[in-house]
């Protein structure tokens, strides 16, 4: 039941980070396979979300509380089923403006989001120079082994 309740919060944002050409550049998902993904994770969180709401029913109708209890459980749990209906609706319509990773700056349309954001001095615009200094391992060929 729990894992039912957890898939669009793992899923819907996976999806989206996909098929997303501001966060993944070149490599995001064609249309037809984004088509094809969010046909297949809908139907699988409608199923989830059938499963919750029905299972929450049955618990409602057949257990043994006072008609006060059942009426306060289903005010409280349909409330927190609107909210939780609500949650996935935000992290469906919800946009993705910035780029997060340096590959996604390979498209001219997210260079030039890029461009537009880096008047907001933000983290991501600041040179690392931890990373620019590093030293990186070297190659050894079959030859120094001996």
């Amino acid at each position: 039941m729990i894992l039912s309740f957890e898939l669009p919060f793992a899923l819907i944002p996976l999806l989206k980070f996909t098929s997303s050409k501001t966060k993944m550049g070149a490599f995001a998902n064609s249309t037809a396979i984004s088509a094809l993904t969010w046909i297949i994770g809908s139907l699988l969180m409608a199923i989830n979300v059938y499963y919750l709401i029905s299972g929450f029913i049955k618990l409602l109708l057949h257990s043994h509380f006072k008609v006060l209890a059942v009426v306060f459980l289903g005010i409280l749990g349909f409330s927190g089923m609107g909210l939780y209906l609500a949650g996935i609706a935000y992290l469906v319509f919800r946009k993705n403006k910035e780029a997060t990773h340096l590959l996604a700056l390979t498209t001219p349309e997210s260079r030039q989001l890029a461009i537009e954001q880096q008047g907001n001095a933000s983290i991501y615009c600041l040179a690392r120079e931890d990373i620019v200094s590093m030293q990186l391992p070297q190659r050894r060929s079959t030859e120094d082994l001996d």
